[in-house]
C-alpha cells in the first residue's frame, strides 16, 4: 500500500476533524474506540454509545463522506482509498491506546485501516472488534445488487438487512438524497469481494446476531485467518442489527477487552 502522509495534525485538532462526529462528547481517558459504520449510515449510528460508554471508552463515531454534514462531499469509491484518506486523521490519536470497531460494511473498512495504520509505521490497535460480515476474501452468500434501479435496490436492501426506515421510504426527497452514499457502499464493498486475506498481529474479536441468515457463525469465523494473535467469537441474540438492542452488553465486553 502506498505510503501516507499524515501531516502535521495534532491530536486536538483532529478530535475536531470532519471525520469524527463528537457532539459535546463526555471527555474520558480511556482507550479511543473509532467506530465505522455500516452501508449508508454515518456517524449518527453510534451517537448513543457516548452515553453508554461514559467514562470507559472514549467514542469517535466516523463520519464517512456523501452523509450528515458531508452530504456535499463525494461519498467514498474505493475501501482502500478510503483507508489511505482516514489515517491522516486517526494518527495524531494513536498517542494512547485505541481499537477499531465496524459493523457490517464497517468491518470491512476498520480491517482495511488497521493495514493502512500499521504499513504506516503508526501503532498498530490494541484490538479489532469487527461485526456482522464476512472478510473479503470470502465471496459473498448474495449476488450483487448495485446494478438495479432504484426501486428494486431499496427493496433487495430491505429484504436483505431491513435498513432502511420506514419513515424515510416514505420521505422520496429524504430517499433520494440518502441513495447516492448508499449505492457507493454497496459498489465499494462488491468491488473488493475477493480481496487476499491479511494476518494482523492484532487480537480480532467478532460480533454477529444469532438470527442473522445473510451473516451466519460460518462465515464469521472465517476472520480467525486475518490474526496470527488471540481470536474469538461472540454471537448476540437478534439479526443482523442485533447491536441496536445490545449495545449495552457489547460496550460492556469491549471495555473490559480493553481493560477500561
Amino acid at each position: 500500500m502506498k505510503k501516507i502522509a499524515t501531516g502535521r495534525l495534532t491530536a486536538s485538532d483532529a478530535t475536531e476533524s470532519r471525520w469524527f462526529l463528537r457532539p459535546q462528547p463526555p471527555e474520558t481517558a480511556g482507550p479511543r474506540l473509532f467506530c465505522f459504520p455500516s452501508a449508508g449510515y454515518g456517524a449518527s449510528m453510534y451517537q448513543g454509545w457516548f452515553r453508554t460508554a461514559a467514562g470507559r471508552l472514549d467514542i469517535f463515531p466516523v463520519q464517512p463522506p456523501g452523509r450528515a454534514n458531508r452530504l456535499a462531499e463525494a461519498p467514498l469509491e474505493s475501501i482502500p482509498d478510503f483507508a489511505r484518506r482516514i489515517v491522516p486523521e486517526i494518527a495524531p490519536l494513536t498517542d494512547r491506546p485505541y481499537a477499531l470497531f465496524g459493523h457490517s460494511m464497517g468491518a470491512i473498512l476498520a480491517a482495511f485501516t488497521a493495514e493502512a495504520l500499521i504499513e504506516e509505521g503508526l501503532p498498530g490497535p490494541e484490538h479489532l472488534f469487527l461485526s456482522s460480515r464476512q472478510p473479503p476474501d470470502v465471496p459473498s452468500p448474495v449476488p450483487p445488487l448495485s446494478h438495479l434501479d432504484d426501486d428494486e435496490f431499496v427493496a433487495e436492501i430491505n429484504r436483505r438487512y431491513n435498513a432502511i426506515p420506514n419513515q424515510i421510504l416514505r420521505e422520496k426527497d429524504v430517499l433520494e438524497m440518502l441513495l447516492p452514499a448508499l449505492r457507493a457502499d454497496i459498489r465499494a464493498l462488491e468491488a473488493i469481494e475477493g480481496h487476499p486475506g491479511r494476518r494482523f498481529d492484532v487480537p480480532i474479536t467478532v460480533y454477529g446476531g444469532d438470527g442473522d441468515r445473510l451473516v451466519p457463525r460460518l462465515l464469521l469465523e472465517r476472520w480467525e485467518g486475518w490474526t496470527q494473535s488471540e481470536f474469538r467469537l461472540r454471537m448476540f441474540s437478534g439479526g443482523h442489527f442485533y447491536l441496536q438492542d445490545k449495545g449495552p452488553d457489547l460496550l460492556r465486553e469491549i471495555a473490559e477487552k480493553l481493560g477500561a
